[in-house]
């Protein structure tokens, strides 16, 4: 049993007691807090959400829903998703790369690079769709964001089999007021944000934001590009800017539109590549002050620019109706390091460049009565994609890759020639001979630019006389000189072009090649085109029960191409090929999916203070294609024909689909507690994970979608106090308990895991929040503070190499303390602010990138940022 495996045994013994203190302090939390507090306000904020498309008290609608608040997002300092995910339980956001970034749903992530894919849990800014690389924006002036958990096909359609998130930005107003504001802290961050409404006329409300985030990074990266003589960026470094202006008209009392442009620019380093190999700046402490990463012209950027377009109108008390339409397009780049290393000899990188466009569609229609709702409505989207993916090395690494190849033929051929010798079968003599017999010519090669590594290998090919004999032909050497290192050394290019020549090798080239790229390119191009009809109904039967159903019919439609470029390296040395990955010529594949999904409910009413409901739900994610897994020969690059149908072999993956089975409360618990409690049982089949994979014939490891069957089952329970008028507490938690099961792949150093392979695990989590505003002798003050507690879920990933399980601290729980602290003058024109993260500067490792590890012998993490603090300060007007 390996490590990693007797590490999550250990982590299944230990929740029972974690579980035990979730329940326990969601069970008497309550009651103590109760008779401890001194005032009770005379009554309880209840948030309005729009979960079901419609506004409703977010205590009444009997689904999941939380909802984090503009005032929360504030007082945390939280601009991003992964900011804001610690106050909702079952959500987990991963925003270390801004471009390739995934949402995790009741443990369900779905981070793809591909943009043959889509994500599991959908995201929506503004009412509009955002795919894979768009998803990620600031929270430039945001009003609050939204998470569904569970299916949520009816209302929301595909890709959304895990859940949605909702951003809803601030709308114009017929007001004039507005802030600017300022937050400063470790590492040189150097926030500034602004905002302005005003009113153009009495119908026309205008609203503009910005925001720009940049901060020095908290790693430094001690290597420069012997290739570019610069550093390639320190680790955590930002550079991120947003902007948004909002037009609103009033048309009359029951219509109005809206017109929005929202402008995005990202520009700051790769995700730092933390070295875990012999050849790493510190091979053994991946919390170390320093790294080195060679990687050439690093950095991680997108432009981004949508433009969106909304009408509202009643018809009457009862219908009403919502039109939108949006184009949003960006253009986005990640090269980044893939070995850890500054090595240029073991040097990898991956740049995944994407130039995409969405044109999305929605018109929606509202009937809304005293005891009956109903929403429904068709949606359609095109989205045009490009993505190139440059795998680029150096033309030193591919020397070594080479030089691997030709230890190859040199086996063989002491094999042939020992077996010969002694009168055996060739395959009956044992590998540790052939080991043996070549470590007496200082061999197996290690790198062909060696001199005495090169002259030893042509002297045991046999080749070494031919190459003496042509080189005293034409006077560089004496006859009968034998072949050493001070020869090859003193020719150069002369012995590499001699063998290359003879054995019809052009990838064999001497040093004077040194230094220069090396690079093999994806290409996929992408025309999908979604359709979706929508029907919810909402029965209110009596005062005290609903019943609610809806059906949505979805179809995707993907056309999706993949080419794979010759190197450019051809051009300096004709001849050569690709050594990674064959060249293949544009090939197009088409395929639809289609589906209906639905849901059934109820909820009642117990009182005013308390309600239950149960659901049933479905979803649904499109199936697609892997852009680095193409119907072509991974040996030649030929496209592969079904020998039964004469066609070229279907690659696309299937559709994800998941039921979800829940019950739930929702209620005002003495009389001043709001609690959200919902227990669950989710089935997924084919969830679509991306994995490291190197199968056979494949010289390096590349992201490959493989299918997981999954089945979730967990609770989840939100609880808020507003102990005083001036103090409020905030207590979430989520258990869960995952089984899966996956079909066989080869993982990331070429080993195949067997169809069936399984994993379980239980996960536990929960964030404390306490907030409060006592009163000073000018103004008055606010206090945020919240302790997060996850633990550690990594059990559940299959197929990891032993090297993934020895990574320091891998298997950490995550312990974070965050304060803030803010005083305010009596006419709340002026704050200021001191706020600090991860006050404990607790350290962890994150994700292992093992794309090196088998053909290089590198492997690396990531690492999370220590403690930050800083000052902020605000005017508003």
């Amino acid at each position: 049993m390996s490590q990693g495996y007797h590490h999550r045994s250990t982590h299944f013994q230990r929740k029972k007691s974690k579980v035990a203190q979730a329940i326990i302090s969601s069970l008497f939390i309550a009651p103590l807090l109760v008779s401890a507090a001194e005032e009770i306000p005379e009554e309880v904020e209840i948030m309005t959400v729009t979960a079901q498309k419609r506004v409703q008290n977010i205590m009444k609608v009997p689904v999941t829903v939380d909802s984090v608040s503009e005032e929360t997002i504030k007082q945390s300092g939280s601009v991003m998703l992964d900011d804001i995910d610690k106050f909702i339980p079952g959500f987990d956001f991963s925003g270390g790369d801004v471009t390739q970034a995934g949402v995790t749903m009741r443990g369900v992530s779905s981070p793809n690079i591909s943009v043959g894919g889509d994500p599991s849990t959908a995201t929506f800014f503004d009412g509009v769709y955002m795919p894979r690389a768009a998803q990620n924006v600031l929270f430039s002036d945001m009003q609050r964001v939204e998470v569904l958990k569970g299916p949520q096909g009816t209302l929301f359609g595909k890709n959304a089999a895990m859940g949605v998130v909702n951003m809803i930005p601030n709308a114009p107003e017929d007001d004039t007021y507005g802030f600017v504001k300022g937050t400063f802290g470790t590492d040189n961050m150097q926030r500034i944000e602004g905002m302005f409404n005003f009113a153009l006329s009495d119908s026309v409300y205008v609203r503009m934001n910005a925001l720009s985030n940049q901060q020095d990074g908290y790693i430094k990266n001690v290597s420069q590009s012997t290739l570019t003589s610069k550093k390639s960026g320190d680790g955590g470094e930002k550079g991120h800017q947003a902007a948004r202006v909002a037009v609103k008209w009033d048309i009359s009392s029951r219509t109005n539109v809206q017109l929005s442009y929202d402008w995005d620019k990202l520009d700051q380093a790769p995700g730092a590549a933390i070295g875990l190999s012999p050849y790493a700046e510190n091979p053994t402490n991946p919390f170390a002050s320093t790294f080195a990463n060679d990687v050439v012209n690093g950095g991680e950027s997108r432009d981004m620019t949508a433009t969106t377009f909304k009408l509202n109108h009643e018809f009457n008390d009862n219908w009403s109706m919502m039109f939108i339409t949006s184009f949003r397009e960006w253009e986005t780049s990640n090269r980044i390091d893939e070995d850890g290393t500054a090595e240029v000899t073991r040097y990898l990188d991956t740049d995944n460049h994407e130039d995409s466009n969405i044109f999305y569609n929605e018109l929606q229609v509202n009937y809304n009565s005293h005891n009956f709702n109903y929403v429904g409505g068709i949606t359609y989207s095109k989205e045009d994609v490009h993505q190139t993916t440059f795998i680029n090395t150096t033309t030193d690494t591919a020397a070594r890759l080479v030089s691997g190849q030709l230890n190859d033929q040199l086996s063989a051929g002491v094999r042939q020639q020992f077996a010969g010798a002694i009168g055996v079968n060739p395959d009956d003599v044992p590998q540790e001979t052939v080991d043996f017999l070549l470590s007496q010519y200082g061999l197996p090669l290690e790198h062909m630019w060696d001199p005495e590594q090169w002259a030893a290998t042509l002297n045991v090919m046999g080749a070494a006389g031919d190459i003496m004999d042509y080189l005293a032909y034409i006077g560089v050497v004496p006859p009968g000189t034998p072949l050493t290192a001070d020869i090859v050394a003193l020719t150069g290019d002369a012995t590499y072009d001699i063998v290359a020549q003879q054995m019809g090798i052009a990838e064999i080239f001497g040093p004077s090649y040194a230094g220069q790229m090396w690079s093999e390119n994806f290409i996929n191009n992408g025309e999908f085109v979604s359709y979706g009809i929508y029907s919810d109904f909402d029965f209110q039967l009596s005062d005290k029960w609903n019943v609610f159903f809806g059906l949505r019919y979805s179809e995707d439609e993907k056309d999706f191409s993949w080419q794979v470029s010759e190197t450019q390296f051809a051009q300096t040395r004709p001849g050569v090929g690709n050594i990674l990955f064959p060249a293949r010529e544009q090939l197009w594949q088409s395929k639809s999916w289609s589906k209906t999904t639905g849901r059934l409910g109820a909820g009642y009413i117990i009182n005013d203070d308390h309600m239950v409901f149960a659901s049933v739900a479905t979803g649904y994610k499109a199936g697609g294609f892997d852009s680095l897994n193409s119907p072509h020969s991974e040996t030649d690059g030929s496209i592969i024909i079904d020998p039964n149908t004469g066609d070229v072999v279907d690659v696309a993956f299937e559709p994800e689909e998941s039921v979800n089975y829940e019950l739930g409360y929702k209620g005002i618990m003495f009389r001043d507690i709001i609690t959200t409690f919902s227990m669950f049982h989710n089935v997924l089949d084919d969830r679509q994970v991306s994995m490291n994979s190197k199968p056979p014939g494949q010289s390096q490891a590349l992201p490959t979608i493989v299918n997981q069957d999954m089945t979730i089952d967990g609770f989840e329970l939100s609880m808020s106090w507003q102990m005083t008028d001036t103090l409020s507490t905030g207590f979430v938690t989520e258990v869960r308990q995952i089984d899966s099961s996956t079909e066989a792949f080869y993982n990331d150093s070429g080993t195949l895991i067997e169809e069936g392979t399984s994993a379980n695990d239980s996960n536990t989590s929960y964030t404390v929040m306490l907030d409060w505003e006592p009163e000073v002798s000018t103004g008055y003050a606010v206090v945020h503070v919240d302790y997060v507690f996850r633990e550690n879920a990594r059990g559940l990933e299959i197929g990891n190499d032993e090297w993934v399980n020895e990574i320091p601290h891998y298997f950490d729980d995550t312990k974070l303390l965050n304060a803030r602290i803010s005083w305010l003058n009596d006419d709340e024109t002026i704050e200021i602010g001191l706020w600090g993260k991860n006050l404990l500067d607790n350290r962890y490792t994150g994700f292992p990138g093992g794309r090196t590890k088998d053909i290089l012998g590198t492997g690396y993490t990531s690492v999370n940022k220590g403690l930050e603090a800083g000052v902020d300060i605000k005017y508003a007007f």
